[in-house]
């Protein structure tokens, strides 16, 4: 089993989604856990009658299993055991969080794959560079000499002016070792406005994303997964074939 970490202020709902979407695709068991303050996933992924009303449960969403209101690893395990599920069953547990807690509580300063997430917008930064700043702080309590591995998402406009360098700028201070390859996003009406049409649709149907979204989304997968850029591609095709299928 792999921890997959998400970190960051901005709104990833949707992008957690698709990359679980993906990776399920593969023939892999996954669980998206919102460990987030707002808790999008209990607005915008379906229950059935009567399990929205819990503080927590798990449901099936598009072929992935979503977690909500679990404030740990502990938390869950319980759960799934009471349903006479096993937790260690899955193979990649994607954990979305903006609080502090969450990160500390599913220990996300070791997850195998932790991603930085953000727009260009400053507020998110400052406040996502936060986040940095207490996973560092996590880290150096157990190994005063050591960096945490991070990837960086970026979502992007193409009008925008920002400073490509500036989140690395901010957290130069941070024992941090940011992975080279930035994975942009693209962030304009379009894509956002298929996020919404999945939301009423209750899909994660990647078929009208960009096709600058997609690539992302397999760059994605692939320092994920590790599969091949060239196979994930060929699985996001047959994903796409299939909800024609099955619209």
């Amino acid at each position: 089993m792999k921890c997959i970490g998400f970190i960051g202020k901005s709104d990833k709902t949707e992008l957690i989604g698709y990359i679980s979407k993906i990776i399920a695709a593969t023939g892999k068991k996954v669980i998206f856990l919102d460990a987030t303050s707002t808790q999008k996933t209990r607005y915008t992924v379906p229950t059935i009658e009567g399990i929205g009303e819990l503080n927590q449960y798990v449901v099936q969403h598009d072929s992935v299993e979503v977690a909500v209101g679990f404030n740990n690893m502990l938390e869950l395990k319980k759960y799934l055991l009471s349903k006479g599920e096993d937790f260690n069953e899955y193979d990649y547990v994607m954990v979305d969080t903006d609080l502090e807690d969450m990160i500390e509580e599913y220990d996300l300063k070791s997850a195998n794959e932790l991603f930085f997430v953000s727009s260009y917008d400053k507020m998110y930064i400052h406040k996502g560079v936060e986040l940095l700043k207490f996973v560092c702080a996590l880290k150096r309590r157990t190994d005063p000499d050591g960096t945490v591995p991070m990837h960086k998402i970026t979502f992007y406009s193409d009008i925008t002016t920002a400073d490509r360098k500036y989140i690395e700028k901010i957290s130069d201070n941070l024992p941090i070792e940011w992975n080279q390859k930035t994975l942009d996003f693209p962030y304009d009406g379009g894509d956002l406005s298929v996020n919404i049409q999945n939301q009423y649709s209750n899909k994660f149907d990647i078929r009208m994303l960009s096709r600058s979204y997609k690539d992302a989304l397999a760059s994605t997968v692939e320092v994920i997964t590790g599969e091949q850029l060239q196979t994930i591609k060929k699985v996001m095709k047959n994903a796409e074939k299939s909800a024609r299928f099955f619209a």
